[in-house]
């Protein structure tokens, strides 16, 4: 039997406010197996001091 990968759901939230980022209304959210590089990815060009990082696993999901 094959072990499951477990998944993620990654979110970049605004520390002031502490509402997630949103494009065009919607949350940004990635769903992932890798959530480091996710995180490095949501916080790429940006001063990281006003964010951060939420992952929750998606249990029952893989």
């Amino acid at each position: 039997m094959i072990a499951a990968v477990p998944l993620y759901a990654v979110t970049l939230v605004d520390r002031r406010t502490g509402q997630p980022l949103r494009v065009g209304g919607v949350v940004q959210t990635a769903v992932t197996h890798d959530p480091a590089a996710v995180s490095r990815q949501f916080l790429r060009h940006r001063d990281p001091q006003p964010w951060r990082i939420v992952v929750r696993p998606l249990v029952g999901a893989a």
